[in-house]
């Protein structure tokens, strides 16, 4: 009977009670400060806690811009396989895309085959003296021998020296 009557108290009682005054009354620094946090921390389960998250929004408070201004795109650079990278490519569909007329319009071609015509009579000039040293040089020893001079081919002539230049 007398635990009868105590419950029947302790109702009354908590019934009488405003809860929000008796929290504002209570100082919560003191009772956290008796809580053991890496025990309390060692009983969450942060999956459950995870699968109640909203990602999307998450997300949707992130700065994308100083996210990407903290990466490192050398660092980003180094991890990327080139060689798997280009066999994704597809050049002929690359090339497809290429405006040949607009390329061509662009491209002074008349000031390209004049450079090119222009180097290659060049080379053909220079080919031709080498040959033309090297039949001077074959025909000099023929007509050494002829001649039977065994002295060999005499050099170019002497220049004077500059003290007898007028």
């Amino acid at each position: 009977m007398a635990q009868g009557v105590a419950q029947r108290v302790i109702e009354l009682v908590v019934d009488a009670l405003d809860v929000n005054a008796l929290i504002v009354r209570v100082d919560l620094n003191a009772v956290l400060a008796r809580v053991e946090l890496n025990g309390l921390l060692g009983r969450v389960d942060l999956n459950q806690v995870l699968d109640r998250v909203d990602l999307n929004q998450v997300l949707d408070r992130v700065d994308l811009n100083q996210v990407i201004d903290r990466v490192d795109l050398n660092q980003v650079l180094d991890r990327v396989d080139v060689n798997r990278l280009m066999a994704r490519v597809d050049i002929n569909e690359l090339a497809g895309r290429v405006d040949i007329e607009a390329l061509v319009k662009n491209t002074d071609l008349g000031a390209l085959l004049a450079s090119s015509s222009g180097t290659l009579a060049t080379e053909a000039v220079d080919l031709g003296r080498s040959h033309a040293v090297g039949m001077d040089e074959t025909l000099a020893r023929w007509v050494s021998r002829v001649r039977r001079n065994h002295t060999g081919r005499a050099g170019p002539p002497e220049l004077l020296d500059a003290q007898e230049e007028p």
